[in-house]
C-alpha cells in the first residue's frame, strides 16, 4: 500500500515539477536546472540519493506545501509557491525551529536553498560564468 502510494506521489511531484519548470522556463528563459550530458545527469540521483532518503519528511513538507497553497487562496490544481507570501525564510525558519515545528523548518529550508542557489546562478549569468 505505501509503496503504491509513493509511486502515485512521485508521479504527481512529477507532473508537478514538469509543469513549474516549463513556467520557470517560460519565464525567464532558462535552461534546465539539471545538466544536458548524460555521466553529469547520473551524478543527480534525485531519486536514489533524495527521495529514498528522506520519503517521509518529503511528504511532509509536500503536504504542508498542500496546506500552505490552500490557506492562501490556491487550490490543488492551481498550487505553487507565492514567493510574495515567503520573504523572510530564515526569519521564519528560526521561529519554526524554536518551536520545534520540523516540518515547517525543513520547508523553510528547501525556500532557502532554492533562493540562494538562484541568486548564484543570476550572479554567475551576470559576470558571464
Amino acid at each position: 500500500m505505501i509503496d503504491s502510494q509513493w509511486k502515485k506521489l512521485i508521479a504527481e511531484e512529477e507532473a508537478f515539477k514538469e509543469s513549474v519548470m516549463a513556467e520557470h522556463t517560460a519565464d525567464t528563459n532558462s535552461k534546465s536546472v539539471l545538466p544536458t550530458d548524460a555521466t553529469e545527469r547520473k551524478k543527480i540521483p534525485i531519486y536514489t540519493g533524495f527521495i529514498n532518503y528522506f520519503p517521509d519528511a518529503i511528504a511532509a513538507v509536500a503536504k504542508l506545501s498542500y496546506e500552505g497553497g490552500l490557506q492562501h487562496g490556491q487550490t490543488a490544481e492551481t498550487l505553487h509557491w507565492d514567493r510574495s507570501k515567503s520573504g523572510d525564510e530564515l526569519d521564519a525558519l528560526m521561529r519554526h525551529l524554536v518551536d520545534g515545528d520540523w516540518t515547517h523548518v525543513a520547508w523553510r529550508a528547501m525556500a532557502n536553498l532554492q533562493k540562494r542557489i538562484e541568486e548564484r546562478e543570476c550572479a554567475n549569468k551576470g559576470s558571464g560564468g
